[in-house]
């Protein structure tokens, strides 16, 4: 089933990769299994999840924790582009 996108085409591309990197994702998915092992961001997007709807406090109360929450979401969501991408060529 294919959604409902109103949103403008350059929504629908990646945002976060560099130039190296759109000519190269794979990049992207070594360096976020070197930064995290399966097993953490199993965990951590449990944690996210729990925090998230069954909570009705913030996720993190100290910045330092908020700072490891915001840099796993950048390295998510460049991973995402990157697998998305990957998705998009068969030369890859």
């Amino acid at each position: 089933m294919r959604s409902l996108n109103k949103n403008p085409d350059w929504h629908n591309q990646p945002l976060r990769l560099n130039e190296e990197e759109l000519k190269n994702p794979r990049l992207i998915i070594d360096n976020f299994f070197e930064c995290y092992h399966l097993q953490e961001v199993r965990h951590t997007l449990w944690n996210w999840l729990v925090e998230i709807v069954s909570s009705s406090r913030s996720i993190s109360q100290e910045g330092q924790q908020r700072n490891n929450h915001i840099y796993f979401y950048e390295k998510l969501e460049a991973l995402v582009e990157a697998a998305y991408l990957i998705n998009q060529r068969t030369d890859l």
